[in-house]
């Protein structure tokens, strides 16, 4: 979805309704899966509040993040320093909030880290940007926090500052240790681009360099189980013709024993007359498993074309991104339309066929938008207008469940 909003492959781009979607759409192509409104967040600096919107333009805005486990939503909010659970109705379970930004809870008792309370809590923690976001399997939260000044170090080989750290903490808010690219109190990491959990309780961790990405695997006590750098100079090539690749994202695999990096292929333009380049132009996309343990790939997908309508000539056709797999899985692609429609295409593994469903977002809901799927394959967003962040869910599960005879 992640810089950010990665289901977005525009943030300029109209989405428009799911009935307009269905009109551009060929007869048959696209399917539904109903959307569902759960709750509503305002704006401001009360507990069950968000800031979105008030940091400074000249700065890099500060994420805001959304996972979602058995019906419970995390949200974190780099800009107020604060991390919040809601149950599916929006009431507030859980905060772990930053004294120096935010004002004492009104309806939640408020604790240090280390004192016992009962009920609904919230805890006192200095979180700097919390961002990315996961729940493991056994409750444990990991959430991207980055360190002050005089505690951030920089790697001479990689040539990029370490200043992030993964904190973890239980579901109720108490603060447990932190991971760094050894394991637990490890050398801080680059920069996060994404935190996935994985089977057993453990998580997998994506870093950017310079050159390319690194990917660190912890299990559910912290301990690094394996650690790969990916080059761009390195990312395979399909058999053929010599294309310049692109990754787009990296996702964990939910066994937890891979990753996939799915790579967008470009092809050089060359005039006939002159034989200068005169550009490049997209061609094709495919998914890589690559086996962490042995850092290699293990299984390649081609990937389907966005279907669309070209009413403009010379327009630059859309191009898939990555949302994640489930654990069944199943591959979840999405798609901005040249119209504005926003799609998301489920791949299926073993007869790669894809299904194309229509999901309706409205154009003042984009104001800021993030997106989790959870392993039983689940897409929750959290969809912001000028007034209100919504937090909505599309059951993917209930559409892929067995018909019951």
């Amino acid at each position: 979805m992640k810089r950010n909003q990665r289901l977005l492959t525009a943030c300029a781009a109209i989405l428009a309704t799911a009935l307009a979607a269905v009109s551009c759409a060929p007869e048959g192509a696209l399917e539904q899966v109903p959307r569902e409104q759960l709750f509503t967040l305002s704006y401001g600096v009360l507990e069950d509040q968000l800031d979105l919107f008030r940091s400074s333009s000249a700065a890099a805005p500060a994420k805001t993040r959304l996972a979602m486990r058995d019906g419970i939503f995390f949200v974190t909010n780099g800009s107020s320093g604060k991390v919040l659970s809601f149950s599916s109705f929006g009431d507030l379970l859980s905060l772990v909030f930053d004294p120096e930004r935010n004002p004492e809870p009104l309806s939640l008792e408020a604790l240090d880290q280390g004192e016992t309370g009962t009920g609904r809590v919230a805890r006192r923690y200095p979180l700097a940007a919390p961002g990315e976001i996961a729940v493991g399997a056994n409750g444990i939260l990991y959430v991207e926090d980055r360190l002050p000044a005089e505690r951030r170090l920089v790697d001479e080989d990689i040539g990029v500052p370490l200043d992030y750290v993964v904190l973890r903490f239980s579901r109720e808010g108490s603060f447990l240790d932190f991971l760094g690219q050894e394991g637990l109190g490890g050398t801080p990491f680059p920069y996060i681009d994404g935190i996935y959990p994985v089977e057993g309780g453990g998580c997998m961790v994506v870093s950017m360099t310079k050159d390319g990405w690194l990917v660190f695997s912890f299990d559910a006590d912290g301990a690094l189980l394996s650690s790969v750098r990916i080059r761009r100079s390195t990312l395979p090539q399909p058999e053929g013709e010599r294309l310049f690749a692109n990754l787009e994202k990296i996702v964990a695999d939910p066994d937890g024993e891979g990753a996939w990096l799915k790579i967008d292929y470009y092809r050089e333009l060359v005039e006939k007359d002159t034989m200068a380049g005169s550009g490049v132009a997209y061609a094709g996309s495919r998914l890589y498993l690559m086996d962490l343990e042995r850092a290699a790939y293990s299984e390649s997908i081609e990937l389907p074309s966005v279907e669309y309508e070209d009413d403009e000539p010379g327009s630059v056709p859309p191009i898939h991104e990555l949302v994640g797999i489930d654990a069944d899985g199943r591959i979840y692609l999405s798609a901005t339309g040249l119209d504005g429609s926003f799609t998301v295409s489920v791949l299926d593994r073993d007869s790669r066929r894809p299904k194309r469903y229509v999901l309706p977002i409205e154009l003042d809901e984009l104001e800021y938008a993030t997106f989790n799927l959870s392993s039983e394959g689940i897409l929750s967003a959290l969809l912001a207008t000028r007034f209100e962040a919504r937090v909505v869910w599309w059951r993917f599960d209930k559409a892929f469940a067995p018909t019951q005879k």
